[in-house]
């Protein structure tokens, strides 16, 4: 279900009034957000008066129409695991922007659907397909003492710095048990949804299965830490978004994930800085300044596999846009497009397992 931004206004002050103010509260500037996919963003102003001051604040509401849907295929967690976990991050004693956390609403009757409400941070997220925003991000990294890529470093090794007893909304998982799950949901979604038997692939989820590197610890694991998932001010990172896949997992899940070729521009040819990780940071930099702040040793062949997990993990959301285009089940073009970005998924995952190739 897609919201009418021109309905909601009404809805939201009714919510708002009596809970960010004893008094009425108005709400403009609403605006849609396209990034998100499935769940979807808008961001407003709320105006009310405090005291006989005047007072405005410009939030976030992140909905998720359909939550409560059966949805075997859907490996993210659930709206009000994302908003507590952001809660966890929020309160933890570690550098790592995120929105300040208002609330989570159940009542579906307000906007649709279940609903969070984070405080808005400035700043935008950076398209590495869009010449201007790659261009932007690649200065950043010519820099002198590169203050982008240094942040870039320092949250994600802060991240690392918390686990389950941080973020208790996750699931608790061993070491041992990462892998097998990970693996095992996307595989069932690659079956689930193929629309043609590729050999390929099943090459690539036998070398999955059979190269299982050991996992020493786990931690807070974003789930999809990119550029594309930060906001980016005044050569600063303002905040850190999209926590919907997170888990308590491997760290090096997103040092590999994070430095995909995908999220180098794969997709424009020639890929114009191809050694840095989302056109922002050298890939060997990267993983040594990881490795200097947080003492963690940076396993190559484990974060290899992670590199072939997660751009299969990648492919599936093409597969499966491909999938709902052509079942008629999507009239959404990005799902149309999504398609075509399996066959350099599947190039890249070859080329990492390369040398185990028979």
């Amino acid at each position: 279900m897609t919201l009418d931004i021109d309905d909601i206004s009404g809805q939201l002050e009714s919510y708002l009034s009596g809970r960010l103010s004893n008094g009425d509260v108005s709400v403009t500037d609403l605006e849609r957000h396209t990034e998100g996919w499935s769940r979807q963003t808008m961001s407003f102003t709320a105006s009310w008066a405090e005291s006989g001051t005047d007072r405005s604040d410009r939030l976030v509401a992140r909905v998720d129409p359909d939550q409560g849907d059966d949805r075997p295929l859907d490996y993210r967690n659930d709206i009000s695991t994302e908003f507590e976990t952001i809660e966890s991050v929020h309160e933890a004693d570690v550098d790592v922007p995120v929105p300040e956390p208002y609330w989570f609403e159940s009542d579906t009757s307000v906007l649709g659907g279940s609903f969070f409400l984070v405080g808005h941070c400035p700043g935008s997220a950076p398209v590495t397909w869009n010449p201007r925003d790659r261009q932007s991000l690649y200065e950043s990294w010519d820099r002198d003492g590169k203050p982008l890529p240094n942040q870039f470093v320092d949250i994600i090794a802060n991240i690392h710095e918390l686990d389950s007893d941080d973020v208790p909304c996750l699931e608790s998982r061993s070491p041992d048990e990462v892998i097998a799950a990970n693996l095992e949901q996307q595989e069932f979604n690659y079956e689930e949804l193929k629309l043609v038997d590729e050999p390929a692939v099943n090459e690539i989820l036998n070398w999955l299965h059979e190269n299982k590197p050991h996992v020493p610890e786990t931690t807070l694991v974003h789930g999809d830490f990119r550029v594309g998932n930060m906001l980016f001010h005044d050569d600063s990172i303002s905040a850190v978004l999209d926590w919907e896949l997170s888990q308590i997992g491997d760290p090096m899940f997103d040092l590999a994930y994070s430095s995909l070729q995908y999220f180098a521009g794969k997709l424009v040819e020639p890929t114009e800085r191809p050694e840095l990780a989302g056109s922002l940071l050298e890939r060997e930099w990267y993983y040594d300044e990881y490795e200097a702040r947080t003492g963690r040793t940076v396993d190559r062949e484990r974060l290899r596999y992670w590199r072939v997990f997660s751009a299969f993990r990648m492919m599936n959301g093409g597969v499966g846009g491909a999938r709902r285009f052509h079942a008629d089940d999507s009239d959404d073009v990005r799902d149309a497009w999504f398609q075509y970005i399996v066959p350099g998924l599947i190039e890249d995952m070859l080329d990492l397992i390369e040398d185990d190739r028979i």
